[in-house]
């Protein structure tokens, strides 16, 4: 539910003003094959891949490692949406992308034989990644242009449905089908994964063809003509995101509130499919597909819907506390699995299936409460959706180092112990959902603008502002920023840089600490700027006693800088002592 949901959060620079609708065939003969062909790809690269290289016996952690660091692909999808539009139709890279993605999977299906065949396919698989993240940017543009907004609501419905059917077709049946066909006609377990991509790469094929008769073009309500003017209309949307007033509570709360689940959402899978030897459960590849892409796909869609029936009946602000409690209690069902993994105890396949999908429901009753919040309290604005695909692509980011981290701290701890350290990781979840500010009240973030556009205006808006606040507001968003910076720098740069050093012996890797040490020194200077800004947004407020919003906003920034410079010292001294 969460991917079709983020799906909608497309950059404001894709609705049109005046949607294109001639021509249009019935979103029946194209909104559910899109979608599923959106659903495909990120399922297979982020659910297909790890149970493959599990099965093929790469490490857990090398396997989240490899593949938690590609998940920054989806979350970087604003920074280059704007640019499609300077080229070509939305079809024409929907089309473009479909074919190359095909072809990617069966360069992967052919590199399985090879004796290097990891490396080659997690570089497939970033190619294919990058192709997805597009696809999806103007299959959501098509879909936001082509449609009315009567077209649009009616379609929804299969729009969600049909990219959760990609994971169910990608992660569950596709495996579960293939591993019974590979036993029957006696295939060895590379030739039976070189058959799941071959039918993957098929299926895209196929949905290329389709499409190019199928699909519509989609308008643009605005062809930029520079890279210069991209990336200035961008800077200006980015910029006003950073204005909101208790922001840095808000973006406590979107990274906090999936903690515990980052660590879960590839290790839980790999724990099922590890040997009871080492104190997995010993299923199947098969069986891992089935429950975690079928019956926990359909927990989580039922976990979904009953969870929004609860917000909607007793209100967000009440029902938010209760949803972090559901989403990160469940959490405790795999600790319930491992220790009687760890005993070398025998579970049946029912009961195994019943606790995953009660975890799965739990993840879907209160996720609701995070795209939710998200869109109630953090993007309401002139650029709603946009601040709402930045939120989204955050959330996403949060992911890469907890993704990373989960193989590594199992196969340190050990399975019994790792999920108790996910149950003590869920607290922050909690904490975050119980603290979360609503700074907008509760019909702010509905209120539109007099103007045919319905903008929507918030106490944040300039227009509502006095000269000096807004001043405040502009410089406790500089600081913010920079603090935000140094934080992207840990999740983008330090993850993929310490995630290098997986497997690798004591006495190597001192290139990796010496660009940790290069990576502080920018986190040193940014910050400098962050301090600098929150000074002077303090000064500006104490002249004219206004602001004080804004104020908190800059004392945040500088509480997540000094918290960025104790992780980066924490890694930079566990990361010394292993590598010298």
């Amino acid at each position: 539910m969460f991917h079709a949901r983020l799906r909608q959060a497309s950059p404001s620079f894709l609705l049109p003003m005046t949607p294109l609708r001639n021509q249009v065939r019935h979103a029946l003969f194209w909104v559910p094959s899109l979608y599923l062909a959106m659903g495909i790809p990120f399922n297979v690269v982020n659910g297909t891949a790890s149970t493959m290289f599990k099965a093929l016996g790469v490490s857990d952690g090398q396997n989240t490692v490899a593949l938690g660091s590609i998940i920054v692909a989806w979350s970087l999808k604003p920074l280059w949406a704007a640019f499609l539009d300077m080229y070509r139709t939305k079809k024409f890279f929907v089309l473009a992308m479909e074919a190359l993605i095909a072809v990617l999977f069966v360069g992967v299906a052919m590199a399985l034989p090879m004796p290097g065949f990891f490396k080659i396919t997690i570089a497939l698989l970033w190619v294919a990644a990058f192709a997805s993240s597009t696809q999806d940017i103007c299959g959501d543009g098509i879909y936001l242009t082509a449609l009315s907004r009567k077209s649009q609501a009616n379609s929804a419905g299969f729009q969600s449905m049909f990219w959760n059917l990609g994971k169910v077709l990608a992660t569950g049946v596709l495996i579960s089908g293939m591993e019974m066909l590979a036993n029957a006609q006696q295939w060895s377990p590379v030739k039976m994964w070189m058959a799941v991509w071959i039918t993957a790469a098929v299926a895209m094929g196929v949905f290329a063809v389709w499409h190019i008769w199928a699909l519509p073009t989609g308008s643009i309500a605005h062809r930029p003509h520079s890279a210069r003017e991209v990336v200035g209309d961008f800077l200006d949307t980015a910029t006003t995101f950073f204005h909101k007033r208790a922001f840095w509570g808000m973006i406590a709360f979107v990274f906090l509130y999936r903690f515990g689940e980052g660590l879960l959402l590839v290790e839980g899978k790999l724990f099922m499919q590890s040997s009871t030897e080492t104190g997995g459960l010993g299923l199947t590849a098969g069986q891992v597909a089935n429950i975690d892409a079928v019956w926990g796909t359909i927990a989580n869609i039922v976990g979904g819907v009953l969870g929004g029936l609860f917000l909607g009946k007793i209100g967000l602000k009440k029902a938010l506390p209760i949803l972090g409690l559901c989403l990160n209690v469940p959490h405790f069902t795999f600790v319930y699995l491992s220790h009687y993994g760890a005993a070398h105890h025998g579970l049946d396949y029912s009961t195994i299936a019943t606790l995953v999908s009660i975890e799965k429901f739990g993840y879907g009753f209160g996720f609701v409460g995070n795209m939710v919040y998200m869109m109630q309290q953090l993007a309401p604005g002139r650029a709603t959706m946009t601040h709402y695909a930045f939120a989204t692509s955050l959330m996403n980011l949060m992911l890469v180092p907890t993704t990373m981290a989960s193989g590594p701290l199992a196969e340190w701890l050990g399975f019994s112990t790792f999920f108790v350290v996910v149950m003590f990781a869920s607290v922050p979840s909690v904490w975050a959902a119980w603290k979360a500010p609503f700074p907008l009240a509760a019909d702010e973030s509905r209120e539109p603008a007099p103007d045919a556009h319905h903008v929507m205006i918030t106490a944040d808006d300039p227009t509502r502002l006095t000269a000096l606040e807004r001043t405040v507001q502009r410089i406790a968003g500089r600081a913010s920023v920079y603090a935000m910076l140094g934080i992207l720098v840990i999740l983008l740069i330090d993850a993929k840089i310490v995630g290098s050093l997986q497997d690798r012996a004591d006495g190597t890797g001192q290139v990796q600490f010496w660009l940790l040490l290069a990576s502080a020194a920018l986190k040193l200077f940014l910050a400098q700027r962050t301090f600098k800004f929150a000074a002077q947004t303090a000064a500006e407020a104490a002249q004219g006693g206004a602001g004080a919003a804004y104020v908190w906003n800059a004392r945040g920034a500088k509480i997540a800088t000094v918290v960025c410079l104790l992780v980066t010292a924490g890694v930079l001294y566990f990361t010394g002592r292993a590598v010298f």
